[in-house]
């Protein structure tokens, strides 16, 4: 019977797919030392953000197949040497585009209404903080919106239509399709991170994104703006994001996700009170995690039972190679 790896549990609606039809085992950490050790007869892996399929990993497992992520993200998968051995690398792009829209949201009103602040104040006994006028209203604020994939897009019309939010956007490989809406595309992050109210970051990490958002942009921001960062920590310099939060450059931020996963616990952003963070869990709603956990096992289903998985990020890149 094939195997099948799990980097971690996934639920149980994926699992029942499995069953039966492969041998199932769960790496009993996320270390790299025991993926190594646990892929060395898999068939395949389904795997989550937590764990990282390096190159190491697939020397080391030369039954290895296919990759299945339980996400759209693949920057814990090393690409190339997967390419080059002629394993599959599949994602679920789109299945958690609505958590992660609606956790961004939630963040931003989070932030704009001081919800953190108002409740500390209230279990303080501090009822005079009413009349502060802390919080702020959504409608005819500028939203920038850096990325508009599924999640980005999905943003800004909810934003827009919902709350009546201006949209200045930054995504040069996309804006075609955006012609008809009324949203602005700049194609200067400077100019967006300069003019907007809230920005929103939603782009994957990879080496042109690798500490894209850089101090001299964050600094630039109105000192009432705030930063929401849903999609990967590598994309913005942390240490810059740290100290215009303390010192007071930009209103807040909104954070769930975080350059070194789990952060260290003297990390300051775990200090700061003009940050919310939450544990790169935008995407594990209930329902998503189903939607999710079914559609990477299906990839690995498919896969053995001879029909194209549905994604396949990879796809190009192996049919070069003859693999496809």
């Amino acid at each position: 019977m094939r195997k099948v790896l799990l980097s971690q549990e996934i639920n149980s609606e994926g699992r029942k797919m499995l069953e039966g039809k492969f041998e199932i085992v769960v790496a009993p950490d996320t270390s790299q030392e025991t993926l190594i050790e646990k892929a060395k007869d898999a068939d395949a892996i389904i795997l989550r953000t937590t764990s990282k399929v390096t190159k190491e990993v697939i020397e080391n497992a030369p039954k290895l197949r296919i990759i299945s992520r339980t996400g759209a993200g693949v920057d814990n998968v090393d690409i190339n040497a997967a390419t080059e051995n002629g394993i599959l690398v599949c994602n679920v792009p789109g299945m958690n585009s609505l958590s992660v829209s609606e956790h961004v949201i939630a963040m931003i009103l989070h932030l704009a209404k001081q919800l953190s602040v108002m409740d500390k104040a209230v279990r303080n006994g501090n009822w005079k903080v009413r009349s502060l006028n802390l919080s702020i209203e959504l409608e005819g604020k500028v939203l920038g919106i850096v990325g508009m994939g599924n999640i980005g897009s999905l943003v800004a019309k909810k934003c827009h239509d919902g709350f009546g939010m201006k949209i200045l956007a930054y995504d040069p490989y996309v804006k075609e399709r955006f012609k008809s809406f009324d949203y602005t595309f700049t194609d200067s992050l400077e100019t967006l991170f300069r003019e907007s109210d809230f920005i929103t970051l939603h782009l994957p990490n990879m080496p042109e994104t690798n500490g894209m958002i850089t101090k001299d942009l964050i600094f630039s921001m109105k000192k009432s703006a705030y930063l929401i960062n849903a999609a990967r920590g590598g994309v913005i310099d942390e240490k810059a994001l740290i100290d215009a939060l303390k010192e007071k450059r930009i209103a807040g931020a909104g954070l769930d996700v975080f350059q070194h996963e789990p952060p260290n616990l003297d990390n300051e952003l775990l200090r700061l009170e003009n940050v919310i963070l939450s544990p790169h869990s935008a995407a594990l709603t209930k329902e998503a995690s189903t939607r999710i956990a079914i559609e990477a096992a299906q990839a690995v289903v498919d896969f053995f039972d001879g029909r194209q998985p549905k994604y396949i990020y990879n796809y190009n890149f192996l049919k070069e190679k003859g693999f496809i």
